[in-house]
C-alpha cells in the first residue's frame, strides 16, 4: 500500500488549473509556472489541456512568442468553476437564449451521480418509468424531461412520492436544482445574464424556476435544434460518425476509433434515421475490450459546419471535410460560403462574448445578429 496519495495536480484534468494560472497573469506559458511547483504534473497531461483549451476556442498563442493567451471566451470560463466544455455550453446558452434549458443539462451532467435508480429487485418497473421520460434521439433531453416532472411537483412530500414511483434519486435531482440557481448567479455576476428578467423572485430572494423557464434568455428552449447546436458548440470535439448497415446495424467511428454506444443511451440501439448521421457525446471510456461512449445526441451537419474545427473544400469531390477527417458532401459554392458565414459568426460571438454591458448584449442589433443565426439553425 503507498504510504501518500498521489498529489491532486497529478490527478485530476488541467484544463481549470491552466484558466485561472492565465486569467491571474501568473505566467504567459502554463507549464513553465506548473514545472515550479513542487510535484509538477505530467508534461503531456498540461499539453492535453492546453489542446482541450484550444479546441474550445479558449485559449489562443502569440505568433512571436507562443505565449498563451485567453480568448474573450477563456475570460468568462475562468470564472465559471465547472468543467470548461459544459462552461462554454452555459454561456453559449446566455447567447443563444435557451440558458434555462441548458442549465438544467450541464447541473444533470456535473451532478454526482445519475438521478436514475436501478433495483436490482425491480429492475423491469425501474426500466419501464425510466423510459417514460426518454426522448427518442437525445440523453440530454431525456434528462431534460426528468427535471421538469420533478419541478412540476409542488412539495416536498410530492416530490419524494414522485422519486419513489419512477425510481429516481430524491438527493440529485435536489442538487439538479440548487446547481441551476448557482449557475445563473455566476453568469449574472460576469455579466452574461440580467438577474431579474433572469427569473430572480425578489419575494423569494432566490432564481424562480418557473419565472426562468418562461424569461426572454430562454425563449429558444424549447428549440430543440438549438439546443442540440449549443451543446455540439461546447462537447466539440466529441463528435463521432455514425454509418447503418444494409443489414440495420451501426458502426460508430471517432477518426480511426472505433465506439459503442453505451446500453444506458436512449441511442444504444441502430437509429433508421440515416445511412450516415453524426453523434455526439459527453463521455467516453474503455469498457472491458471496447470503448464506449454515453449520454449521446444525433447533431446536424449544419451545427458542425457553423461550430467544428478547421473546413476545408474539395471542389472536384464537391465534398467539405472538417478537421480533416468529417466529410460532408456539399457544393463547392456552399462549402466556401460557409467559411466565410464562419468567420462573420465567430467574429460577431466573439464580441458579444466580450461585452459585459448588458445593454449592448441585449441592444438591437445583437439581438438580430443572433436571431439570425438562430433562423439559419431552426
Amino acid at each position: 500500500m503507498r504510504l501518500a496519495t498521489e498529489p491532486e495536480i497529478r490527478r485530476i484534468p488541467l484544463e481549470e488549473v491552466c484558466l485561472n494560472i492565465l486569467a491571474s497573469g501568473f505566467a504567459v506559458k502554463c507549464s513553465d509556472f506548473l514545472s515550479l511547483t513542487p510535484e509538477p504534473p505530467d508534461p503531456d497531461n498540461v499539453n492535453a489541456a492546453l489542446q482541450v483549451l484550444q479546441n474550445i476556442k479558449a485559449l489562443t498563442y502569440s505568433d512571436s512568442t507562443l505565449s498563451e493567451r485567453l480568448t474573450p471566451l477563456g475570460n468568462h470560463l475562468s470564472r465559471l468553476p465547472v468543467d470548461v466544455r459544459l462552461g462554454k455550453m452555459m454561456v453559449f446558452g446566455t447567447l443563444f437564449r435557451c440558458i434555462d434549458t441548458i442549465a438544467t443539462i450541464v447541473a444533470a451532467l456535473s451532478a454526482s451521480k445519475s438521478p436514475f435508480v436501478m433495483s436490482l429487485q425491480d429492475a423491469h418497473q425501474a426500466k419501464a418509468a425510466h423510459s417514460s421520460f426518454h426522448h427518442p434521439k437525445s440523453d440530454f433531453l431525456t434528462l431534460l424531461n426528468v427535471w421538469e416532472a420533478f419541478n412540476k411537483c409542488d412539495t416536498q412530500s410530492k416530490s419524494r412520492q414522485f422519486c419513489q414511483d419512477n425510481f429516481l434519486s430524491f438527493a440529485v435531482l435536489r442538487e439538479m436544482g440548487d446547481a441551476r440557481i448557482q449557475y445563473l448567479e455566476l453568469l449574472v455576476g460576469i455579466g452574461l445574464l440580467d438577474r431579474v428578467k433572469a427569473g430572480y423572485d425578489n419575494q423569494s430572494r432566490r432564481f424562480d424556476s418557473r419565472l426562468s423557464a418562461k424569461s426572454q434568455y430562454n425563449r429558444n428552449g424549447r428549440k430543440e435544434s438549438i439546443v442540440h447546436t449549443v451543446i455540439c458548440a461546447g462537447l466539440y470535439p466529441n463528435v463521432a460518425r455514425v454509418h447503418l448497415t444494409p443489414q440495420g446495424d451501426q458502426t460508430i467511428w471517432h477518426k480511426q476509433e472505433r465506439l459503442f454506444v453505451h446500453s444506458s443511451s436512449v441511442n444504444a440501439k441502430a437509429s433508421r434515421q440515416l445511412p450516415i448521421c453524426w453523434m455526439g457525446y459527453h463521455e467516453k471510456f474503455g469498457t472491458g475490450n471496447r470503448v464506449s461512449i454515453s449520454t449521446t445526441f444525433f447533431v446536424h451537419p449544419l451545427a458542425l459546419l457553423l461550430f467544428g474545427g478547421e473546413i476545408v473544400v474539395l471542389h472536384p469531390q464537391k465534398k467539405v471535410t472538417i478537421d480533416g477527417w468529417m466529410e460532408l458532401s456539399l457544393a463547392a459554392k456552399t462549402g466556401v460560403m460557409f467559411i466565410q458565414l464562419r468567420k462573420q459568426i465567430d467574429s460577431i460571438l466573439s464580441t458579444l462574448i466580450d461585452c459585459t454591458d448588458k445593454k449592448i448584449l441585449e441592444s438591437e442589433a445583437a439581438e438580430s445578429m443572433v436571431d439570425g443565426i438562430v433562423s439559419l439553425l431552426s
